[in-house]
């Protein structure tokens, strides 16, 4: 049913709220697929890390250090988890909003005029 009232709807523009929900989901789309910028955060922990390492060779102030720059990436972490948390639930909202449209289009497209 879903699918012939797509082939009826092949070549014409989409509505105003089709089309705010398209651009949301692509920003979404388009930040989960950019993680060059998580990358070189933790890339540049890590040379801190190493220049710490190396600047001190007491083996105390480098453990602590340590602890310190793991307590960063564990929070930066946490952080970025909370975020893709956030995400998937405006995902599945958009796709319970896309699927109730559908059910309208559906139900409006089968009822005799």
């Amino acid at each position: 049913m879903v699918d012939v009232e797509v082939q009826k709807k092949a070549g014409f523009s989409l509505q105003p709220e089709e089309e705010h929900l398209r651009v949301q989901l692509e920003s979404i789309q388009q930040e989960l697929n950019a993680p060059n910028q998580f990358k070189g955060r933790l890339s540049e922990m890590l040379s801190l890390i190493r220049m710490q390492s190396l600047a001190e060779p007491s083996t105390a102030s480098a453990t602590q250090m340590d602890n310190a720059v793991l307590a960063s990436i564990h929070s930066h972490l946490g952080r970025q988890q909370e975020g893709i948390s956030h995400l998937l639930d405006i995902i599945r909202d958009d796709l319970q909003h896309l699927d109730i449209i559908k059910q309208g289009l559906a139900e409006k497209h089968t009822v005799p005029v």
